[in-house]
């Protein structure tokens, strides 16, 4: 697989120390040359899949209800918006492919008990926190499991790796410096592209994004067995 190939999730995670919180005391997933705040990291990643898979046409959003605090939840809550799969591709790589091929389940008849997806008797059938749910995240690292679709993608482009030991610490390092750095002006024109677009649909964008961040919150529960 070739650089000019890399879906542009997987791109901006190759960039994420660069726009995402890294001094913080809170929880941190090892990115691309050093390691950013876990969930931030996660509920951003997978609303720049779904804003990609909007934008080429493959899935569409739209709010269901306003965006609100969520301080009391029962089983997650209901989704704050629904997607609507307009164009399967479950060849798509990385993140955005993840994304379909869960939507694709979802819809399987072999799915009809659902595996616990669909957890609340008011959510939407295709309610975004529904889709997250079924990229099956582990309980103790609900951001690896988003991040891993990414780096599995930019390690067969050849561009990173895993230094270190789990007793000590694993990093993700870049592999390809050059072909890391020639991919920088394209991160920066999608960097700007999605900013747009937050400042085009502010209200949508909340709803997707809260979505997002609820769903990988409340999928960690490192006390249960593995």
């Amino acid at each position: 697989m070739g650089t000019s190939e890399l879906t542009e999730t997987t791109i901006r995670y190759l960039f994420a120390p660069e726009w995402l919180p890294t001094d913080t005391t809170e929880i941190k997933v090892a990115v691309p040359g050093g390691s950013t705040k876990a969930i931030d990291t996660a509920g951003n990643l997978l609303h720049i899949a779904m804003w990609n898979l909007r934008r080429h046409g493959l899935m569409d959003f739209e709010q269901l209800r306003p965006f609100e605090e969520e301080y009391v939840r029962v089983l997650g809550g209901p989704s704050f918006s629904r997607y609507t799969v307009l164009h399967a591709s479950p060849s798509l790589p990385g993140l955005e492919g993840a994304l379909l091929r869960a939507a694709a389940e979802l819809e399987s008849p072999d799915n009809l008990i659902d595996r616990g997806i669909l957890r609340t008797a008011d959510e939407d059938r295709h309610g975004v926190r529904r889709l997250v749910r079924a990229l099956d995240l582990h309980h103790k690292g609900p951001w690896t499991t988003v991040c891993n679709k990414c780096f599995t993608e930019a390690n067969a482009a050849g561009l990173v790796g895993v230094a270190g030991s789990r007793l000590f610490g694993q990093k993700v390092v870049i592999t390809d410096q050059a072909a890391f750095d020639a991919l920088r002006e394209r991160h920066d024109k999608l960097r700007a592209a999605r900013g747009a677009y937050l400042e085009a649909e502010p209200e949508l964008t909340q709803a997707v994004i809260g979505d997002c961040l609820r769903t990988v919150i409340d999928a960690y529960s490192p006390r249960l067995g593995d």
